[in-house]
């Protein structure tokens, strides 16, 4: 799942955001076990586990990022339509739902935050030699 592209039915359906989303952890998941098996002394080992941690992560902020302008849009849409029939319960609904999806994707970057802040200290204490401030999370 982690290689197909991004489309909106995935930022839709949450199950299968948070499944996308837990696929991109995966290198997080398994970092003590890789740094132990990792020469950690080894410049060019560190430096390849190290790009596989910013592709990770540039990969999962593409999902969030993404994620919210499909939602973001979709609220726009749907708020314009009330707007021409503010009784329309069932997009009222529709609303509410979409919202609730929005407020579960952008909870995904704090638990990121969390995640790549542990995977950082992990890898620090590991690989010493490099400068992981590329990796620190979104502001």
């Amino acid at each position: 799942m982690a290689d197909n592209q991004l489309d909106p039915s995935i930022c839709y359906n949450f199950s299968f955001f948070k499944e996308m989303m837990k696929e991109l952890r995966r290198v997080d998941d398994n970092i003590i076990l890789r740094l132990n098996s990792t020469d950690t002394h080894s410049e060019n080992a560190c430096g390849d586990f190290f790009k596989q941690l910013a592709s990770a992560y540039g990969k999962r902020d593409q999902a969030v990022d993404y994620c919210l302008k499909v939602m973001d849009e979709e609220l726009d849409r749907k708020n314009k339509l009330l707007q021409q029939d503010p009784d329309d319960y069932d997009t009222q609904s529709s609303i509410f739902s979409d919202e609730t999806k929005r407020r579960m994707i952008r909870n995904e970057s704090f638990v990121e935050e969390a995640i790549r802040e542990r995977t950082i200290q992990i890898f620090k204490s590991k690989c010493r030699v490099f400068d992981v401030s590329s990796l620190q999370s979104k502001q």
